[in-house]
């Protein structure tokens, strides 16, 4: 039985060992495109240094597909927990149905024709496990169809909902052993590969830099000749200044020439044979482990392989297991554990993650920036890699990506009918040299060399339908009533800043007819638990911004007041100072005037 119909036999008894319904969208079908592309990727003499970055790319795919899928299926499954009646249940139930019918005759499909007595013998059995797990989902049928309350209902699918993720995701759990399992076997072909990467870029090293100390060693020489001439033509007696002056314009120009042999510019190239050491390093420290274990299980006896055999094929029944003693037998499940860890271990080499990448979306699909300045969009969780060129159309990077490439010192570039073509990465531009100076040999719009506004990189869609150039801002004097902005503040305000925002970002031509689709999206696409966080989150906010202006308006009403001339009664006030002063006045007066009839 070969590797791919393995997985198909192994991955149908997981579906079919137990009964449970299927939320969400069917996952089998797609990891057993993950296992096919393992078996097909290509190791022949002359692409040897592929094959490394082409498991990379399925495993790092496969981790981003599991990881969003689980994800997916968990909101799935919340928002049918808080929406569910019985029509509903019984409609997933007959979608279960349908998709269990389907997969048998997939199977049936994939795995014929028959080529061998184990083969036969795996399709009965997986046939009778189908009838099994059939009847056993008619009968959940019968019984959901019984259920005559919405407690029952809710009931059975609190219990059952959990059951289906953790199915779901074990499925995953699975297929990622079996791959990992699958890169241990590959594990002399991943070595080979990545030695023939190490030693493409160490050996390109190694003659950039047998190229630059041979340059040196010659100019070196020229510069000991020319001095030796410069120091003859000035110990002759009759010395000519045109001599002199051709002979220290000579030195000055190999002395030039040596400083700029000390600026090769191979730090690109160092670090890349930096990174290359310390990943054969690594993969090292795992092929040695992997080699040990399989060294030890190949010393097992008959026996023994027999029930390690059990052990790694769950589907196989051992019925000598008597034969062999606890602790051998234990020793043998210890040999199985650590051979699965080592392979596990092999699998996070290929997915350890580099530079974390942010991901950005506009009318083409999802993208990322890469280390050159590039919008790089990617499908199918990184299996395929698109740039969009000036014409606004894809361009696939994995065309180019394969190539060989090498350094001298002019920079990066690959071999293509026997021309040197240079080239900063794979979905850059062009180069060749005429006259030590490089040329640009493919053709763009513009862009690379000057602002181009007639530039249709965001345009396109690769789907091949059209799609509208952005529109100009629209200054939209019209205003919303005051009860309709109460109303939206009232039924929408957990949601409405949200809305607001994509309106901002948007700037449609009508800004009030795309606010309310806003509104639908943002409150149709979250579950009832989340609706209600949000609820409770803006009235929190309304209660502050409440808060907030009541104590302001006590706080000017006080000082509004404490400013106010305080009213006084008649009887509180006493004139008694006023009189007392008047009278002084008075008398000073009077003192005046009978000092002027005295002095007469």
């Amino acid at each position: 039985m070969n590797f791919y119909k393995d997985y198909l036999q192994k991955i149908r008894r997981w579906t079919l060992e137990s009964v449970y319904l299927i939320l969400h969208e069917d996952i089998v079908p797609k990891l057993k495109h993950y296992i096919k592309l393992i078996s097909c990727a290509e190791f022949k003499d002359g692409s040897y240094h592929t094959y490394y970055g082409d498991l990379k790319k399925i495993v790092n795919s496969y981790s981003f597909h599991w990881i969003d899928v689980m994800d997916e299926s968990i909101r799935v499954a919340d928002k049918l927990y808080y929406n569910i009646d019985k029509e509903k249940l019984l409609h997933i139930m007959e979608h279960t149905l349908h998709l269990h019918q389907a997969k048998q005759v997939d199977f049936g499909r994939n795995f014929l024709p028959i080529e061998s007595a184990i083969e036969k013998q795996t399709y009965e059995e997986i046939e009778r496990m189908y009838n099994i797990a059939m009847d056993k989902l008619l009968q959940l049928r019968e019984q959901l169809q019984s259920f005559d309350t919405q407690e029952r209902v809710e009931k059975f699918v609190k219990e059952h909902f959990s059951l289906s993720l953790k199915n779901k995701n074990s499925i995953f759990a699975f297929t990622y052993e079996y791959i990992a399992l699958a890169l241990a076997r590959n594990i002399e072909r991943i070595r080979v590969s990545l030695e023939e990467i190490n030693k493409r870029v160490s050996s390109n090293l190694c003659n950039i830099q047998d190229e630059c100390n041979a340059s040196l060693t010659s100019l070196l020489y020229q510069l000991y000749d020319k001095n030796k001439e410069h120091m003859t033509i000035f110990r002759q007696d009759i010395r000519s200044s045109v001599e002199i002056a051709e002979v220290q314009r000579s030195i000055t120009i190999i002395k030039d020439k040596i400083e700029d042999s000390k600026h090769v510019p191979t730090e690109r190239l160092k670090e890349e044979v930096a990174y290359w050491r310390e990943k054969v390093k690594e993969f090292n420290i795992i092929y040695d482990t992997i080699k040990k274990l399989n060294a030890e299980r190949d010393n097992l006896t008959a026996p023994e392989i027999t029930y390690i055999e059990v052990l790694e094929n769950p589907e196989k029944t051992y019925e000598s297991s008597e034969n062999l003693e606890l602790c051998v037998r234990q020793r043998l499940e210890r040999l199985h554990k650590l051979r699965l860890n080592a392979a596990k271990s092999l699998f996070t080499f290929f997915s350890v993650k580099g530079p974390d990448r942010k991901f950005y979306s506009d009318q083409i699909g999802t993208y990322y920036v890469d280390d050159y300045g590039h919008k790089v969009y990617f499908y199918d969780y990184g299996l395929n890699m698109f740039h969009v060129d000036c014409k606004g159309e894809f361009v696939d990077l994995q065309t180019n990506e394969n190539d060989l490439y090498f350094y001298d010192s002019y920079g990066r570039y690959t071999i293509k009918n026997g021309e040197n073509l240079y080239q900063v990465a794979p979905c850059s531009s062009l180069y060749k040299l005429e006259n030590d100076v490089r040329v640009k040999v493919t053709k763009d719009c513009g862009h690379s060399d000057r602002p181009n506004k007639e530039c249709k990189m965001e345009v396109k869609d690769p789907f091949d339908f059209e799609i509208l150039p952005k529109s100009k801002a629209v200054d939209k004097k019209e205003k919303l009533d005051t009860e309709t902005v109460n109303y939206l503040w009232n039924n929408f305000g957990h949601i409405l800043p949200d809305a607001l925002h994509d309106v901002a970002k948007a700037q449609p031509k009508n800004p009030i007819h795309f606010l309310a689709h806003k509104l639908l999206y943002h409150k149709y696409r979250r579950t009832i638990t989340e609706i209600e966080k949000e609820k409770q989150k803006a009235n929190e906010y309304r209660e502050l911004i409440f808060r907030k202006r009541k104590e302001k308006a006590r706080e000017l009403a006080k000082n509004w007041r404490e400013k106010q001339v305080k009213p006084s009664k008649p009887e509180a006030s006493d004139a008694s100072e006023e009189w007392f002063a008047y009278d002084t006045y008075v008398a000073q007066q009077e003192f005046i005037k009978s000092l002027e009839n005295y002095s007469k």
